[in-house]
């Protein structure tokens, strides 16, 4: 079909009817604004709480001032008034008691209540809060500027603190130092000595602390400082009170100053024992240097300590032969017995090559008494001689002065002059003939042209004479101890006497002339018992 034909054939269109309007209902009514923001279902805003919570860490409040929330910032801006109060002026023991952990702990609690309060603005509320982020980081940094300045004023008042305290140190240094001896300043130096350690052990981080080092090397120098002029035997207890701190002190500076007293001990201890021992103080010097023998035996001075005290002995021994031979006797032996009681086989020797000088010394010492007048003195050192070294080749010449000297103490005359030599008298002989009318034992000494004494034993069945018998004495029928002596002619001076019984000893003096023959008759009197001297000179002869 053509398109002719279907329009032909197609019928006409009914146009459609035409459409209503739709319609509505009635729109409800719009409910009125809420009286304040919702409080369940509204999430926080992340920056607005981190800022309160972060001004409010600083303490002051600034969070809730953030907020608007005036009245909640009063009891942080009260805690800081209370804080301030306690802590200002700042000291060195700084804020004291809890206020620190009670504000930080209000600090944390404010911060979380400013966090809680973050919230975004309520509908138809205020606007938006004042104070971005970036401003509350740098409110902070307020509190944070006054914590690191009151630090620093602690930090101040502790160093001035401790100033005060080295200071004081200081002056018992200084007192300590003007004290006579060391046993008087021992303890403002132990006193200042353990203020200097206990400055730098409880604060070692200080300034203070680092002056404590040089503090404590003034102290040793001005306490050792005795030595330095000339006195060593002044600087032995000071470096001693040193050595032995770490024996009391568990501390670095107590050790470092022992073993500087350590190294500089040998020196003082060797000077003062070899001071003392060449001045005749011998059993002085063995405190000094028995100490250094044993506690520095490697040291240079004790190695040269053998030669050093035998050199001192040498010089002694040829003193002995000099002008002063007593003084040259005493340091000889004082040496020697030095030398017994120190360690070591050197100084063995040295003991036994002095003791074979002795008995010389003794000689020669005894001599100058005599020869001085003063023979008591002679008798003593003489009679050492005879009794201790009978066999040496001065013994027997030494015995003579001996009778001498014991003769002359009652009769002066008898020591004018040593008694001559054995052998050198001359002239005539002359017998003398001795009996002893008493019951004790006689000793009868002579000197003169020729020395000696004789020995006679008691008379049996003789008594003490009421007094003075006269012609009665040696008259009796009895067999009276009797001894014979040939004498050379010349001055003679006797002494009479008992040595082991309560009597007096009876001198007297007398001119023997070969023509002669002389008898003497020894008794004693009750006068004589009881008296050791002879007031006048004579005999009961």
């Amino acid at each position: 079909m053509s398109d002719e034909d279907r329009d032909e054939a197609t019928p006409a269109a009914t146009p459609p009817p035409a459409a209503s309007p739709p319609t509505f209902d009635a729109p409800p009514p719009v409910p009125p604004p809420p009286g304040r923001p919702p409080t369940v279902g509204v999430p926080r805003d992340g920056r607005i709480a981190f800022t309160a919570a972060l001004l409010n860490l600083g303490g002051l409040g600034l969070g809730y001032l953030y907020l608007r929330r005036w009245l909640r910032a009063l009891p942080s801006l009260t805690a800081t008034a209370a804080l301030l109060w306690a802590a200002l002026p700042a000291t060195a023991e700084g804020v004291p008691g809890a206020w620190p952990a009670l504000y930080a702990g209000l600090a944390l609690l404010t911060a979380v209540d400013g966090w809680r309060l973050g919230r975004p603005p309520t509908l138809g509320g205020p606007r938006l809060a004042w104070v971005p982020a970036s401003a509350g980081v740098l409110l902070l940094a307020l509190p944070v500027a006054g914590v690191v300045s009151f630090a620093d004023a602690q930090r101040r008042a502790l160093e001035s603190d401790l100033g005060d305290r080295l200071a004081a140190a200081d002056r018992l240094v200084a007192e300590a130092v003007a004290a006579a001896d060391f046993a008087d300043a021992e303890p403002g130096y132990r006193s200042a000595l353990d203020e200097y350690l206990a400055v730098r052990a409880a604060h070692p981080d200080t300034e203070a602390a680092g002056e404590v080092p040089g503090r404590l090397d003034s102290l040793y120098e001005r306490a050792t400082a005795g030595g330095s002029g000339g006195d060593r035997c002044a600087a032995l207890d000071p470096l001693r009170f040193f050595r032995a701190l770490p024996e009391e002190l568990d501390d670095t500076e107590a050790r470092r100053l022992a073993g500087r007293a350590g190294e500089d001990l040998p020196e003082p201890l060797h000077g003062c024992g070899l001071g003392l021992a060449a001045e005749a103080g011998a059993r002085s010097a063995e405190v000094p240097l028995a100490e250094l023998l044993a506690e520095f035996p490697d040291s240079e001075y004790a190695g040269a300590l053998p030669g050093e005290l035998g050199e001192l002995q040498a010089a002694a021994t040829d003193a002995i032969g000099g002008a002063e031979p007593c003084q040259a006797l005493t340091r000889l032996r004082s040496l020697n017995g030095l030398f017994g009681r120190l360690p070591g086989p050197e100084f063995t020797t040295l003991a036994e090559e002095g003791a074979a000088t002795v008995p010389e010394g003794l000689y020669r010492c005894g001599t100058d008494h005599f020869t001085a007048g003063r023979f008591g003195e002679a008798d003593g050192v003489l009679g050492e001689l005879v009794e201790d070294h009978p066999d040496h080749r001065r013994a027997e010449r030494a015995g003579d002065i001996l009778i001498a000297a014991r003769i002359a103490a009652h009769l002066p005359g008898a020591g004018a002059e040593l008694p001559p030599e054995p052998g050198t008298a001359g002239g005539g002989s002359v017998t003398l003939e001795l009996r002893n009318d008493s019951p004790y034992a006689l000793e009868f000494l002579f000197t003169g042209p020729l020395t000696g004494s004789r020995t006679l034993d008691g008379c049996d069945g003789c008594e003490v004479y009421p007094d003075d018998p006269g012609d009665a004495a040696c008259s009796a029928d009895l067999d009276y101890p009797t001894v014979t002596v040939e004498l050379p002619a010349g001055d003679y001076y006797f002494l009479h006497s008992s040595p082991d019984e309560p009597t007096r000893e009876l001198a007297e003096s007398d001119q023997l002339d070969p023509d002669y023959v002389y008898t003497y008759c020894s008794y004693i009197t009750e006068d004589d018992l009881g008296g050791p001297w002879l007031d006048d000179p004579g005999t009961d002869a």
